[in-house]
């Protein structure tokens, strides 16, 4: 598939002697280092001068899911209270006067006891301020009432206008615990979350963010990418991602209210948030819902220092294509076509070489260039340094997944942060794109697993995508190889000529102020 400049990728690279270099290589302030034709300087080693290729082309791939988790205000009480809450202004409970007590219960049904005439029950209904009475026992008849709840106050007014006073027996006072007092978990135990129906009662709304990161590379000029599906959250519940998300923010703001407001023990700690926390997630899965939820796909290139705002520095993507990242096959559940294929609206981009993965040896060398896990805090948080690093190893064997797709298997190195990023042979071919490893449970974790590329070549080719490179990819290139024979004259004009192209260029700078250092040394 690769064809056109990549050829002369391929010359540079076999032509130029591989001695072994680290860092930079290329120009010095000794002899003519600094002028047209100068002294050779060390020459850097295969993995070195395709890193420095292609790195450029080498992206930090970041998908957000975002919305909006709404829910009514709670308070938390005993049980007591919350029953006392739950019943205020009704006349559900048990009630008491003198010579009497009656229950009335939230299915309808009344009983209670008399000093005159004994056990009676029945049934009732409440319309307004009339309180309906079915007697059933101790003799069928029915009576209508005026009634009136005040707190823990109830007042009856029958025909004849007399008033009795009831009161709740167990009311929001009776039985509740002081924090002070008693077994402190048995206590948490107790309270329950209540919906707050007061005055000061409000709906809650807050912006939720979780996702994930990867790394991807790019193929064409004009801003395809190839990563993993898995790396741009292919399958993912969102709203269940930000329900988790949720959940962890509502631990970490329990404990600190917890511990605001009672004394726990070290020990208990875990305990009590546990508790805590079950009851509240509960009451927002009730109560609650998550608004809106949405996934956003952001492209960084190149180095991030600190002080540097990655989210203004990020390109959105659209997702162009995406594979399955799991099937089930025969019951079991193996690894599918994890490939997705996004696209920015940026120009003169640099690409990596795509090479042949059929032509994958058992035994040849190969390395990966990838970023480091980068998580949420970190996309936010503008202190933080994000570069990419390479991996190597060789490959060990082809392994054939449930899905018929042969897999690459190899000792280098992929995690959560190179996933997605490109295998190389020692050609500087894009040969394999770094997806799973086999896990610390299965008792190898030192073997990982690349997906041929050539799955990602056929969704590109749906999408009629062409690997190529353009005219700022090939001054690049030019550049480099000036820069490591050490003609800096050579390699800073090309290199001017690459930022006028790629304003922003996220590396060409950096070998020019190399050059400037030489010449002023």
């Amino acid at each position: 598939m690769s064809e056109g400049l990549a050829v002369t990728r391929r010359d540079v690279l076999r032509t130029i002697p591989a001695a072994v270099a680290v860092g930079l290589a290329g120009c010095t302030g000794s002899g003519n280092g600094g002028g047209s034709g100068g002294s050779a300087a060390d020459q850097p080693g295969t993995i070195t001068r395709v890193s420095q290729l292609d790195r450029a082309a080498i992206v930090h791939i970041q998908a957000l899911v975002s919305g909006t988790a709404v829910w009514p205000s709670y308070t938390l009480v005993d049980a007591a209270a919350a029953a006392a809450a739950a019943n205020s202004g009704t006349v559900v409970g048990t009630w008491q006067t003198a010579g009497e007590t009656v229950t009335f219960t939230p299915d309808g049904q009344f009983s209670g006891t008399n000093a005159q005439v004994g056990a009676f029950s029945g049934l009732y209904s409440v319309q307004g301020s009339v309180l309906l009475l079915q007697y059933q026992a101790p003799v069928v008849t029915t009576s209508q009432v005026q009634y009136a709840v005040s707190g823990d106050g109830l007042q009856i007014t029958g025909a004849d206008g007399i008033t009795y006073g009831y009161q709740r027996v167990g009311g929001q006072t009776a039985g509740a615990s002081s924090a002070t007092d008693g077994d402190i978990v048995s206590q948490i135990a107790n309270l329950q979350v209540v919906k707050d129906t007061s005055q000061t009662g409000r709906l809650e709304q807050r912006e939720v963010r979780t996702g994930g990161s990867g790394t991807g590379f790019i193929v064409s000029p004009d801003g395809y990418i190839v990563t993993n599906a898995h790396v741009v959250l292919t399958g993912q519940d969102f709203q269940q991602m930000l329900l988790q998300r949720l959940a962890g923010e509502f631990r970490q703001e329990l404990l600190q209210d917890a511990s605001a407001y009672y004394r726990i023990p070290e020990g208990q700690r875990d305990q009590i948030v546990e508790i805590l926390f079950s009851k509240v997630l509960n009451y927002f899965l009730q109560e609650g819902q998550i608004r809106g939820a949405k996934r956003d796909v952001f492209v960084l290139n190149g180095v991030g220092a600190p002080g540097d705002n990655l989210q203004v520095r990020a390109w959105p993507a659209d997702i162009r294509r995406e594979g399955t990242v799991m099937q089930d096959i025969g019951g079991q559940p193996t690894w599918g076509r994890d490939i997705a294929i996004i696209k920015v609206e940026r120009d003169n981009l640099s690409s990596v070489t795509v090479g042949d993965s059929d032509t994958v040896e058992v035994g040849q060398e190969v390395f990966i260039i990838g970023y480091p896990a980068f998580v949420l805090e970190q996309f936010f948080n503008p202190d933080e340094t994000l570069e990419p690093t390479v991996t190597r190893g060789v490959v060990s064997a082809r392994r054939t997944l449930g899905t018929g797709i042969e897999a690459i298997q190899t000792d280098a190195a992929i995690n959560s942060g190179n996933s997605g990023g490109p295998v190389y042979n020692m050609d500087g071919e894009v040969i394999g794109i770094a997806t799973f490893g086999a896990g610390p449970e299965r008792g190898i974790e030192a073997i990982k697993f690349a997906l041929p590329v050539n799955l990602a070549v056929e969704f590109l080719r749906e999408l009629n995508v062409e690997n190529t490179s353009g005219e700022m990819d090939q001054k690049y290139e030019e550049a480099l190889a000036a820069y490591w024979r050490g003609d800096c004259d050579r390699a800073t004009t090309l290199l001017e000529d690459v930022q006028a192209l790629y304003p922003g260029h996220p590396y060409a700078q950096d070998y020019i102020n190399e050059c400037k250092l030489a010449s002023a040394n």
